[in-house]
């Protein structure tokens, strides 16, 4: 008997699928496009070393001439790549940005890191040019064996391209990326994942196990995208802030990447589930049931991390004034932006009491909601038994949400690094809340029990976000992290990005868990 109901159906068969047509088709574009730009960029500029012997002085003179004539002709002719971006948004703003400087590395850099580098972009590119076009249902069904050709070049290339960058970040110090240790500690994890999930996705095949397939290379691809993603934002910030320099929004891009990666191949593989069709009872592999059992044996600890959570928040948010109110936020953060955070939050003390409270309480209520779904018996039917602690949660949720966004919106982003990345964490953070919580809100409604649990699993890894990031700062202190790194807001970037771990934990649920198995 389907647990899916007659609203789900019809909603599927109609506007969704041209919704999720669409939601495909523009991201294999877009990721075609950064493609085929990536090689533009690295046939012309990450080739020109092995082509020239003065490549440094040459790089020197057009880096001096841009400086002087900042027009998109000389940007094209250092930098392909940058000039496509130079043209969404003033090219001034790239040209003061130390891109430049990022530049004249890559051409002096020794021959060993060039050689690592050009590889990678060159195998990472067919992942961009081909692998967005594995995901579209209708292309699949028409053209199985292009399919399966896109999928082999996909699964060959991905693991050479992350090997390779693995090779080039051993032998490149953090501050020698643009993006400094923030980005090389996130290419080490994306990476560590896209491997896994590469040979997790091909061992599925192998099984038979079509849906796990799937979520995995939606997974993969996930992490495949941190490159083009980091460079999309650049353009769209500066859309939303164009009074806010390059540098500081590059620090704001490090703090929504990862989500804004795992948030598309979350949406991968939503459309590529069949909710029109009658319920699948497929059983859950050894894997996932060992995995359950662990977690469901593991409860007291995550119910004394929650009320860990919930003690947190209190004290440092509601009666505390935030991340200034611990002796390691002092040590990694500049004094500027815990003195805006600590404003903000004096200024407005029944938000943030509100925010403390929700924040803490709708994780251990939401705990408690997602342990009854896992310990729900098979011949339980129907949802209605669960609705009052969803509702409660869901209240909190909201609370939670929306006074995160307000605190995020008061503390704000100011130009030249002054705040880092200022109010981006709180603002983000409440925005996905929000977005889970309408999730969770939607299944509850239409009675879907596997979707509110895989919508409660996302909900539960963003909610503890305020309480993480004080344990993030806590545990980087102990870490021999160099003075300049923390004098650049590397330390805190790297704090308050770690606090999107979590929803890794979510996408693997959405790949191993109920909903997948029964409409993937």
């Amino acid at each position: 008997m389907s647990t899916s109901s007659p609203a789900l159906r019809s909603t599927t068969s109609g506007s969704f699928n041209w919704l999720s047509t669409l939601y495909v088709v523009l991201i294999a574009l877009v990721m075609s496009g950064t493609g085929w730009l990536a090689l533009r960029e690295a046939s012309t500029r990450y080739l020109l070393p092995f082509q020239s012997d003065n490549v440094a002085e040459l790089a020197q003179h057009q880096a001096r001439l841009l400086r002087d004539k900042p027009t998109l002709d000389n940007i094209q002719t250092y930098s392909p790549e940058l000039a496509t971006l130079a043209r969404g948004t003033d090219p001034q703003r790239f040209v003061d940005s130390k891109l430049i400087e990022h530049g004249l590395y890559l051409a002096q850099m020794p021959k060993l890191n060039q050689v690592l580098l050009a590889s990678h972009i060159f195998t990472g590119v067919a992942c961009m040019l081909l692998g967005g076009w594995q995901f579209w249902p209708a292309f699949r069904k028409r053209f199985m064996r292009l399919h399966r050709m896109i999928g082999g070049i996909y699964i060959v290339t991905v693991p050479i391209s992350v090997l390779l960058s693995f090779a080039y970040l051993t032998v490149t110090a953090p501050h020698n990326l643009y993006t400094r240790l923030a980005a090389w500690v996130a290419l080490w994890l994306f990476g560590t994942v896209a491997l896994f999930s590469v040979a997790a996705a091909v061992h599925a095949l192998r099984q038979k196990r079509i849906h796990e397939h799937m979520g995995y290379m939606a997974l993969s691809f996930a992490c495949m995208l941190v490159a083009p993603i980091l460079r999309l934002n650049w353009v769209m910030l500066a859309w939303l802030f164009p009074h806010i320099d390059q540098e500081t929004l590059s620090l704001v891009t490090m703090g929504i990447m990862m989500p804004e990666c795992l948030l598309i191949g979350y949406g991968l593989i939503q459309v590529n589930r069949q909710y029109e069709r009658a319920m699948t009872r497929r059983t859950p592999s050894d894997l996932t049931r060992s995995i359950q059992q662990a977690f469901q044996r593991a409860m007291p600890l995550w119910y004394a991390l929650a009320l860990g959570a919930l003690l947190i928040s209190v004290v440092h948010f509601g009666a505390g004034l935030g991340m200034s109110s611990t002796d390691s936020a002092h040590k990694l953060v500049n004094t500027a932006l815990l003195e805006r955070e600590s404003t903000v939050l004096q200024a407005h003390p029944l938000i943030r009491n509100v925010f403390a409270l929700s924040v803490g309480l709708a994780l251990l209520l939401g705990l408690h909601l997602f342990n009854r779904m896992l310990n729900r018996a098979p011949s339980q039917t129907g949802t209605g038994h669960l609705h009052g602690a969803a509702r409660r949660v869901l209240m909190l949720s909201l609370m939670a949400g929306a006074s995160a966004i307000y605190l995020g919106w008061h503390i704000g982003l100011a130009p030249a690094q002054q705040w880092l990345s200022g109010g981006t964490l709180y603002t983000t953070s409440g925005l996905l809340i929000l977005a889970f919580s309408g999730l969770l809100a939607g299944n509850m409604a239409k009675g879907h029990l596997p979707m509110m649990k895989e919508s409660l699993a996302f909900l539960l890894s963003v909610l503890p976000f305020a309480p993480l990031l004080l344990v993030n700062l806590w545990l980087l202190q102990w870490l021999p992290i160099p003075a300049d790194y923390i004098q650049q807001g590397q330390a805190y970037v790297l704090a308050a990005g770690a606090c999107g771990v979590p929803m890794f934990a979510a996408m693997f649920h959405a790949v191993l868990g109920q909903a997948g198995r029964e409409h993937g």
